[in-house]
């Protein structure tokens, strides 16, 4: 009889962790889903394609080839700007770790735009990443030897940083240019390879 117990304590703990495993799966699942299209869509909008809520996974899949190479996962335009590669990396900003979402053109030798996925600066100060006005700045710039977050812009490879907002600036010019040698890495381009 002890035994009995002992057996049927055992299959219903297994059969409860199983449908908490299963239920946990689900759940991962729905939101790992539902992060996708939010990016999807980033990626859309940065593009300039349009798509019906509904249809953002598809229009997405139509529009981008998706690279996984190391731990990074790249995302490269089939249509607009054919062959522009899309990939998400994060440092350290001021106060808080910051997401970007940055696109280069074929070559790799020019941003083609760029987007804040989370960041926790300053609001009003370093906050003003995310304000369209700062990430439009990036758009053509050209990243080789290296983007410069300045002042006042007046080169190629620069871009006006924020009034108030030095140190935030600087993060996201050093997550943009760590960002170029990952890319590099993973696309084959050697340092100082015209």
């Amino acid at each position: 009889m002890k035994n009995v117990k002992i057996i049927l304590f055992l299959v219903i703990t297994s059969t409860l962790c199983t449908l908490l495993l299963a239920g946990a799966q689900l759940g991962y699942e729905k939101a790992s889903t539902v992060f996708n299209v939010r990016l999807y869509g980033t990626i859309l909008e940065l593009f300039g394609i349009e798509a019906a809520e509904d249809d953002i996974e598809k229009v997405f899949l139509e529009n981008f080839e998706i690279r996984t190479v190391g731990s990074t996962v790249y995302y490269i335009s089939r249509t607009v700007e054919k062959g522009a590669v899309v990939f998400k990396t994060i440092g350290a900003g001021l106060w808080s770790q910051i997401e970007l979402l940055l696109a280069f053109s074929p070559g790799f030798e020019k941003m083609y735009g760029l987007r804040v996925i989370s960041q926790a600066e300053t609001p009003g100060l370093g906050g003003r990443i995310t304000e369209i006005e700062f990430l439009e700045r990036f758009r053509g710039v050209e990243v080789r030897p290296e983007l410069k977050v300045v002042k006042f812009a007046s080169r190629p490879n620069e871009v006006d940083a924020i009034t108030g907002a030095s140190v935030t600036s600087r993060s996201v010019e050093k997550i943009i240019n760590r960002g170029v040698i990952e890319m590099d890495k993973a696309f084959g381009k050697g340092e100082g390879e015209e």
